[in-house]
């Protein structure tokens, strides 16, 4: 059935079958083919972004085999620290996105990237791997400077990834591709464009993707089935709508303590058991550790130009994802050993619609309202408990029960820009209201008999100790940007904007140490009166010039992040809990680099130092406070060194690349490190003959981690965790060394 839905979009499909540039960039790389340009495209001053494009070169070169992760891209670029726990480039777990952009992680249930400059994207739950990268025409990269048609989402804290769909081609056409390798990893690409019939083209795609997990037992299925439809009557009007329909099912890895990481030439394979136990409170199998979910997307694009100088644009989201994520837990109580269910049905949908006016070049005015409603999680809100008995799961009630409000942004915004002669400048502002969903929750679920969420919440007891009302913040999101141009090669550009994120960890927090909150006298809501919304203000300051053909950008950076959530005690309650009471700050230097250096040759170079702190210590019991000020964060390496070479002869290509991540720490006492590690990886490709009528063949061979490097991965932890605690860090490990091959055919 599943594979029949899928397929809706390719039969769909098959029957209906430039602003100035600031710097200019001559390439001389004759040999490069229409479809094989440079790794990336720094943006111009008169765009007003401070941005990274990374172009198709980069998605089918840099981005690994499975093609559906856009972070395995943006990698490569300064002060982006992602390392995937697998060769398919996965994110994992579900309730953790393993990326750090200077440091900073990203907080609560909103997603890092945006897809048409729309915020689909949100965490946990599935989806985060919904496009296939065939699919994408280029990824935008802002980490610092957000304009206000980009500062968007749940949150938006690290910054955001935005990836351009490929349009419908206005000629028929199509892509067929097949790559197979390592841990018997099979994937089949199909897409097929209408090409322009009257008004109308269509493109329809699918794609399967199947692979053996590297380590322990279990594996990863996806189906993706992907449609866009494009009108274009006159000059004036186009609208662009696309829907995304993607199955994600895949069981997870399992994570080491701090004393197994610290010996990876033993641990470094460990994972989940193959075999069922047969013992009681055994978690430890590998089919109890897993997840799956259903993702459907609708999105589009409309735009209408009444005049020369006018632009009305107008774009709609819907996004539903369900499923379950199933993950072994132990207690407090060490003795009772679950596994749970976590299940999640929720929606995200909204709107952005600007109109821009364009008095004359040195004034351009936009203003704007976003509108977004996300229902949780998080914070979670149904929580299955199973017990084992004799090797086999017993439901034993739930761990957490609530009904929760949706999450609710409204945005009004304004933009003044212009271009007055070598000066370009952007000014934005947001007013945002941000409100947080009101939670019921609900008592007696641990003696709960139903499965059914439904009847549960109706046989159980409202719990008005953990139950709170609605929240709401009233934020001003400034930003601004100035670039200047020094000479015919050369500009200089400061930016500023302040980005913003909540962390909705009190709740199941709370819930799992309700009796000692309840002793206290202390309720859920009294607590959540005093949760604050996260904010970074972000300041950029760079260079960006031309030698020959190559583009060297320079950089300094500094955020200050207000009410950054920490794990505190309470002197007025006598408890501890996550509240919103951290500053802390973040500086350091990037370097990027890139261009063909001759006719055969072309390279990226990425380099970057980053500092992340917090600017305090915090009460840790009633008799202590903690030693963290001035520590490194956890899993936010200082030092970060990647680059890559193309080197062109005849119709072959090559590309070795490699990445360097420094030590990073397990806990911000900075107890628990982790030792530095390379990875080098290489790409080789070859233009053939026509095959099977096709107008171009390419055949492409990749290794990955080809010194078989032992390394850990992801460090899964809370910025502010103690190494004395007991919700101490874990570990993944990454990668073992991979083979893939793969044939790409275009019609």
């Amino acid at each position: 059935m599943k594979l029949g839905y899928y397929m809706i979009s390719l039969v769909a499909a098959t029957a209906l079958a430039a602003s100035p540039l600031s710097i200019e960039k001559i390439v001389v790389n004759s040999t490069l083919q229409s479809d094989s340009d440079e790794f990336f495209k720094d943006g111009n001053l008169s765009q007003k972004q401070n941005t990274q494009s990374y172009t198709q070169k980069s998605i089918s070169t840099l981005s690994t085999q499975a093609n559906m992760n856009p972070y395995t891209v943006i990698q490569f670029s300064p002060s982006v620290n992602f390392t995937p726990v697998d060769e398919t480039g996965s994110n994992e777990p579900s309730y953790h996105d393993p990326i750090r952009i200077r440091g900073k992680s990203q907080s609560g249930p909103g997603g890092v990237y945006m897809i048409e400059g729309i915020p689909l994207s949100s965490n946990p739950g599935g989806g985060k791997e919904m496009i296939d990268m065939e699919n994408v025409s280029s990824i935008d990269l802002y980490k610092g400077y957000l304009s206000v048609d980009k500062n968007l989402g749940f949150s938006s804290l690290i910054g955001k990834i935005d990836m351009n769909i490929m349009a419908p081609s206005k000629k028929a056409g199509a892509t067929v591709s097949q790559s197979f390798g390592s841990n018997n990893f099979k994937r089949t690409f199909l897409r097929t464009d209408t090409g322009k019939i009257g008004d109308f083209s269509i493109f329809g795609s699918f794609s399967s993707t199947s692979n053996e997990k590297s380590k322990g037992k279990g594996e990863l299925k996806r189906l993706n089935g992907m449609l866009g439809l494009s009108y274009e009557p006159t000059d004036d009007f186009k609208a662009d709508l696309t829907m995304v329909r993607n199955s994600d099912n895949h069981h997870n890895y399992a994570s080491l303590s701090y004393a197994q990481a610290s010996d990876l030439g033993s641990y470094f394979n460990q994972d989940y058991a193959m075999t069922q136990p047969t013992a009681s409170n055994d978690v430890n199998y590998y089919d109890w550790n897993k997840q799956s979910f259903d993702t459907t997307a609708l999105f589009g694009n409309f735009e209408y130009k009444p005049t020369n100088d006018d632009k009305i644009v107008f774009k709609p989201y819907y996004k539903k994802d369900v499923g379950d994520y199933w993950f072994s837990k132990v207690n407090s109580d060490s003795t009772k050993n679950r596994v749970m269910d976590w299940h999640m049905d929720h929606d995200l949908y909204g709107g952005i619609v600007s109109y821009e006016h364009a008095f004359d070049e040195a004034l351009k005015a936009k203003i704007g309202y976003w509108y977004h409603k996300q229902l949780p999680p998080g914070p979670p809100t149904d929580q299955k408990k199973y017990k084992v008995v004799n090797g086999n799961l017993v439901f034993d009630g739930y761990g957490i029960l609530a009904k929760s409000d949706h999450h609710t942004i409204e945005s009004p915004f304004v933009e003044l820009s212009g271009d007055m002669s070598s000066f370009h400048y952007s000014l934005g502002m947001q007013y945002q209201t941000f409100t947080i969903g009101a939670i019921d929750s609900y008592t007696g679920t641990s003696s709960a008999t139903s499965q059914d969420y439904d009847t549960a919440l109706a046989t159980s007891t409202y719990d008005t100790w953990a139950s709170v009302s609605s929240k709401t913040f009233h934020t001003f999101i400034p930003s601004v940007y100035l670039g200047y141009e020094l000479t015919n090669e050369s500009s200089l550009y400061l930016d500023y904007s302040r980005t913003y994120g909540f962390d909705v960890n009190l709740y199941p927090t709370y819930v799992s140490n309700r009796s000692t909150f309840v002793s206290k006298g202390v309720t859920l809501q009294s607590l959540w009166d005093k949760l604050n919304l996260e904010t970074s203000d972000n300041i950029d300051l760079g260079v960006k010039t031309n030698v020959g053909a190559v583009t060297l950008n320079p950089s300094l950076f500094v955020s200050f992040v207000k009410n950054k959530q920490a794990n505190v005690y309470d002197s007025q309650y006598g408890v501890s809990y996550p509240a919103n009471v951290g500053d802390a700050l973040g500086y350091g230097a990037e370097f990027a680099a890139n261009g063909p250096i001759n006719e055969s040759l072309e390279f990226l170079l990425s380099l970057s130092y980053n500092k992340f702190a917090f600017t305090q210590d915090f009460q840790s019991s009633s008799t202590s406070t903690t030693d963290i000020k001035g520590n490194q964060l956890p899993d936010a390496p200082e030092i970060m060194a990647k680059g890559a070479v193309s080197y062109y002869f005849d119709n072959w290509t090559f590309t070795p690349s490699v990445r360097y991540t420094s030590s990073r720490y397990g806990d911000v006492e900075n107890t628990q490190k982790m030792d530095a590690f390379a990875l080098v990886d290489m790409d080789a490709s070859y233009k053939g003959a026509s095959l099977f009528g096709s107008n171009s063949t390419l055949y492409r061979i990749t290794a990955t981690n080809l010194t078989d490097e032992k390394y850990i991965s992801t460090i899964i932890t809370a910025d502010n965790v103690l190494a004395s605690t007991t919700t101490s860090s874990t570990y993944q490990t990454g990668a073992r060394f991979g083979l893939y091959g793969s044939i790409n055919l275009k019609y």
